[in-house]
């Protein structure tokens, strides 16, 4: 028998929520497609080398830039940086059109519910108000809000024993 899942709800914005992890989403289907990058260059889309080891990729619709080992330069100051990680990628999207946000993943060896506390308690000492979280199997999700910024984060137990956490921001 399948083990049943597991949601937890801290406010009744799901239709919030599900916007900002569709944001979140978007951006790592971005930063996972240009990252791992092509062949080819896509028709439409030039593609800048920087001196930092990150790439902006342009179209008329809009500029990502992805990073490699850092977080984005303009990663908000009031939200926090998780330090026990390693950053595997991260990206910043600055479209002509729609909403312009970052996203950063790290690997850890810290566990899920560690991660989630940290991003709690330093969310909420800045301001943030937890909209939701949701744990379902060995994946936590954590949503909340300051203004009109959302924060989305997923964090999930990998099969090596490591957890992976995605961490997006958009206005």
């Amino acid at each position: 028998m399948e083990p049943e899942e597991k949601v937890e709800a801290s406010s009744k914005s799901s239709n919030k929520t599900a916007i900002i992890v569709v944001v979140v989403l978007v951006l790592l289907g971005v930063v996972w497609f240009f990252f791992r990058g092509t062949v080819m260059t896509p028709a439409g889309v030039s593609v800048d080398k920087n001196l930092d080891g990150s790439a902006t990729y342009t179209t008329e619709e809009g500029t990502v830039t992805i990073g490699v080992n850092s977080y984005p330069d303009n990663w908000p100051s009031d939200v926090p940086k998780y330090s026990n990680g390693q950053i595997q990628y991260s990206g910043t999207s600055n479209p002509q059109t729609g909403q312009a946000g970052s996203a950063v993943v790290f690997i850890t060896t810290d566990d899920v519910q560690k991660v989630v506390d940290f991003y709690k308690r330093e969310l909420t000492s800045t301001g943030w108000k937890i909209e939701q979280t949701a744990t379902i199997g060995q994946m936590m999700v954590i949503s909340a809000t300051k203004g009109s910024t959302a924060f989305g984060a997923q964090i999930v137990k990998m099969d090596d024993g490591q957890t992976s956490v995605t961490v997006g921001i958009g206005n």
